[in-house]
């Protein structure tokens, strides 16, 4: 074992050449020593196989080797705004502001909001007058007891616009539920017929999902729209059997495709449609709804002025204008209920006096067919009216994606406190240009909302900050829900106290966070996309609505892969994960949950490339719940991939090295890998688990290091815990059960050296990075294997590793280290009574002593190792420490002894058949022999010596051999 450090080399960066240079004093450099000994066997992962290869990403193709820096992912600002067509310009697309909501091409497409009807007493209450005989020729449809006939019973209200179509549909239903004639539910849902972009109008497909959920369907709502459509008619003869009849009002269709596949099939049930135009449904009973009469029209004013302004008397006083301001306003309920709030804020203006005004209106609107033409006259009138805080909130009202908006959002829109906000909303209520839909709740007749888009474009307002602010609004309201259903009352936010608070915010607001998410992914908001989805996740997975929850996480994993959101991507691939699993499907919980796993190297990687600290460790932090939540659906089975992501975590830690809290997070990453299986109850296992840990980091890692990619934190911390829970001592049978934890320690400690030779053959960057950051951590490695094998008293094993550390700091130049190893070897084989180990380990003392120019420590050594060596039966040895000592006496000066030690070793080689130690002991005698006069000698001893090297088949030697005879001025003669 000492001859394996026979090659002379400098410590890295002592310059170009492995051989010194001839020192002033002319002496010859170093004379080359023979190398020999065994190269390390490669061993195998603990597992019994190679570690595994790298996980491919989600998306197909495999993770790529780096990642750069990630780039902060800011919230998109619109930017923008609607010109006088209504068309607004924003990041290259064309997008127009429709009667509902932005139209987009979003994922959701056209929402259908769906609503209970109330009863009477309980629905927000409004002036409506007249229409006595139409009310009781729709309730008589209505009546579950009227017109058994075996057929479906639908009747259709048509007429114009503002003619009240939809009010007289709202109200006999609502009369209708009074009177508890649909105990098997009564849902309203606008159609949207008439939007100006068909893409708009709400088809049967968007409405059976909500339509479902409206009328208390038990269980989750299918994923395919034939499914839905089967469960919706399902359900609905599940209520006809059981005699629950139910009512189902359709407003607003424009044509027989958006209604009939929704009509029921049991005569039980009742629906009532509307629209602008007879449509011809089979089965139905017609209704042709005109203008109020005149008599109508003028009760209309007068209870709606009454209620506006109590004390009021303008229209008893002046009943002449009354009727001609009814006349202007065509008799449209619309126009009448804008004409009557326009005399209520008014008190000085007599109903004559504003039907002046509607006359001139009317002059400028002649292009306009009569109904339109009172309507729009209204409208201006009224419009005109507002202060500029009022209108402009009028005119921004459409921005809100939703059917209705809340008195909070509408203060978000312009910009105001919330109590100036209520001011404003309740003035345009009084003005008739928005309608209450609820308790703080608000919404616009659609031809209002068309002619306010109208306004916004004409008149150039800059919609892009208040969109954001509005998108900004639902964002945070929809966080704050999330977080108080997730972490319960004690940690609510300030918006909600309690999950109560939060789910009735999420049933309000569901259809404006729908069509929010729609729009902000048509901005190109996907991030704000994102954050509205997860608060609809956290709905969904509260109410266990399976279909939904997946649907919503596999939207958020789209829209977080366009934002870059690697957190957010890996969030949703997590939700969509709990809701297969939620819903029973084992087999698509597992690929999801093996997706998720792969997905964790993205984010390790991202962590890397983070510039923050902070960031990292958030991601880290994030990338380890992941690991767990996927550990947990997989139950294990695939435990080489977690721990792996572990240790690639820890990994991640150490390479940021900031202490703390953060090297914290490693020693959990790395502990949480080490656990045993579930119930194995043995610390050996543990312990195997630490140190195949540390086996397997090497492997991915490539090299052992000191620092950044390994370091004390993280494989080297590995192996200390392994050590750390094997006993100070053990029996022999305890000491058996450990066996196999030393042999994994030893592997990782051998297997540390990879790459020493390959850096010593390469430049001195490479040679002295190599010395200065790897050779340390490769010493701790072996000096923890070592110290587990004599724990269990393997004493064999433990003089291998210290020999292994020897020779590989001797090959690396860190002559010190392996003087200080030598040593340890010789006290450890002295109390084994292993002469023959003490004295390899006392010759491997001499020639790295040698090395270091300690050249008395050098001879004492090798003069104690020679005779053990010739005792012990090791020739060969022997001679080869004989040449060490003739070159450390030469050194010394004592040229006698020099010269009789070389003489020794030439013939203890040649007597061993050592033709390698015999050319170094010739290269030394010749020096001997020189410097006492024999040059004939000397030139004689390195001529066998050359000749020797050159029938060797080790170039490194010959070449070393070579240089030092050059130095001392032999001329080479060609081979």
């Amino acid at each position: 074992m000492g001859a394996s450090e026979g090659t002379a080399e400098s410590p890295p960066g002592g310059g170009p050449s492995p051989v010194p240079a001839p020192a002033p004093d002319d002496r010859p450099v170093p004379v080359p020593v023979p190398a020999t000994g065994p190269s390390p066997a490669t061993a195998t992962d603990p597992d019994g196989g190679p570690s595994p290869a790298t996980a491919t990403d989600p998306d197909g193709g495999p993770s790529p080797a780096s990642a750069t820096a990630p780039r902060p992912v800011p919230r998109t600002r619109l930017e923008g705004r609607a010109t006088a067509g209504g068309r607004v310009y924003q990041a290259g697309r064309d997008l127009h502001l429709s009667e509902v909501h932005l139209h987009h091409g979003g994922p959701a497409g056209p929402l259908a909001v769906v609503e209970p009807v109330l009863p009477t007493g309980e629905a927000v209450a409004e002036v409506f007058v007249g229409r006595g005989v139409e009310t009781g020729a729709v309730l008589a449809v209505l009546d579950p007891a009227v017109g058994a006939t075996g057929m479906v019973v639908v009747s259709s209200v048509a007429g114009l616009a503002g003619i009240g179509k939809t009010a007289l549909a709202r109200s006999c239903a609502a009369e209708a539920v009074a009177r508890g004639w649909y105990p098997g539910g009564a849902v309203f849902v606008d159609l949207n017929g008439y939007a100006p972009d068909p893409a708009d109008r709400v088809m049967p497909a968007q409405v059976f999902a909500p339509m479902l959920h409206a009328l208390g369907l038990r269980g989750p709502v299918d994923a395919a729209g034939a499914g839905q459509a089967a469960q919706y008619h399902r359900l609905l003869a599940e209520r006809a059997a059981e005699g629950r009849p139910a009512l189902l009002v359709l407003d607003n269709a424009s044509g027989i495709e958006q209604t009939a596949d929704l009509l029921p099939r049991s005569r039980v049930h009742r629906t009532l449609i509307t629209s602008r135009h007879t449509l011809a449904t089979r089965g139905s009973r017609t209704l042709e709804l005109g203008t109020l009469a005149a008599a109508d029209a003028r009760t209309l004013v007068e209870e709606q002025y009454a209620l506006l302004a109590p004390d009021g008397t303008g229209t008893r006083d002046d009943p002449e204008g009354t009727e001609r301001l009814c006349r202007l306003c065509g008799h449209l309920p619309l126009a009448l209920h804008i004409a009557t709030a326009l005399l209520a804020r008014d008190p000085d203006r007599t109903p004559g006096e504003l039907a002046d005004e509607l006359a001139r209106a009317h002059r400028r609107l002649d292009v306009l067919d009569d109904g339109e033409r009172a309507v729009r006259a209204a409208f201006e009138l009224s419009y005109l009216r507002l202060t500029p805080e009022q209108a402009l909130l009028f005119r921004l009202l459409p921005l809100n994606p939703g059917p209705h908006l809340a008195t909070d959002t509408a203060a978000r829109l312009v910009d105001v406190p919330e109590d100036d906000a209520v001011r404003l909303i309740r003035e345009l209520a009084r003005a008739h240009v928005v309608e209450r839909a609820g308790p703080g709740l608000w919404r616009q007749h659609d031809l209002m909302r068309a002619y306010a888009i109208e306004l916004l474009g004409r008149l150039g307002d800059d919609q892009a900050e208040a969109s954001n602010r509005l998108l900004d609004h639902y964002v945070a309201l929809a966080a704050d829900a999330v977080t108080v259903l997730r972490t319960g009352p004690d940690h609510a936010p300030r918006a909600f106290h309690t999950p109560e608070e939060a789910l009735d915010w999420f049933d309000r607001e569901h259809p404006n966070i729908q069509a929010a998410i729609s729009m902000a992914a048509t901005f190109g908001d996907s991030d704000g996309a994102v954050r509205l989805q997860e608060g609809l996740i956290a709905l969904y997975a509260h109410r266990r609505q399976t279909t939904e929850w997946e649907g919503a996480a596999r939207s958020a994993e789209r829209f977080a892969r366009e934002a870059d959101d690697v957190a957010g991507r890996s969030g949703a691939l997590r939700e969509v994960a709990l809701a297969l699993e939620a819903a029973g499907r084992a087999d698509d919980t597992a690929r999801a949950a093996e997706t998720l796993l792969r997905f964790q190297r993205t984010v390790v990687r991202r962590a890397r490339a983070a510039p923050g600290s902070l960031d990292c460790a958030e991601l880290l932090e994030h990338a380890l719940a992941a690991v767990a939540e996927g550990e947990r659906l997989l139950g294990g089975r695939d435990e080489p991939l977690v721990r792996t992501l572990r240790m690639e975590v820890a990994r991640a830690v150490a390479a940021r090295r900031n202490g703390g809290a953060f090297e914290e997070l490693g020693v959990r990453a790395l502990r949480e890998a080490a656990e045993p299986p579930p119930g194995s109850g043995r610390p050996q296992g543990e312990a195997l688990a630490w140190a195949g840990m540390a086996l397997q980091k090497l492997r991915f890692a490539g090299r052992i290091h000191n620092s950044e990619d390994d370091g004390e934190g993280v494989g080297l911390y590995a192996a200390e815990r392994a050590l750390a829970m094997i006993p100070p001592t053990t029996d022999p049978e305890e000491a058996e059960s450990w066996r196999e934890v030393c042999d994994v320690l030893a592997r990782y400690a051998v297997e540390s050296t990879t790459g020493g030779a390959e850096a010593r053959a390469s430049d001195e960057f490479t040679r002295e990075e190599w010395w200065r950051t790897c050779l340390p951590a490769v010493a701790r490695a072996h000096e923890i294997a070592a110290a587990a094998c004599a724990r269990i008293g393997d004493r064999a094993a433990q003089t291998d590793l210290l020999t292994g550390l020897a020779d590989e700091s001797f090959a690396s130049g860190d002559y010190e280290r392996a003087v200080g190893c030598r040593y340890r070897l010789a006290v450890a084989a002295v109390a084994a009574g292993d002469e023959a180990g003490e004295g390899e380990a006392l010759a491997g003392v001499a020639h790295a002593a040698l090395l270091l120019e300690h050249h008395q420590e050098a001879a004492d050594a090798a003069e104690r190792a020679v005779p053990l060596l010739l005792g012990s039966g090791l020739p060969a040895v022997a001679g080869r420490a004989l040449a060490a000592l003739a070159n450390a006496r030469h050194r010394l000066g004592d040229l006698a002894a020099a010269l009789e030690a070389a003489s020794r070793a030439v013939s203890l080689a040649h007597s061993a058949d050592d033709p390698q130690g015999r050319a170094a002991a010739l290269l030394v005698l010749g020096l001997a022999q020189r410097d006492t006069g024999a040059g004939a000698d000397a030139h004689r001893s390195w001529a066998a010596a050359l000749a020797l090297t050159r029938a060797l088949a080790d170039p490194s030697f010959t070449a070393r051999a070579e240089i030092f005879l050059i130095s001392v001025g032999f001329p080479l003669a060609e081979p």
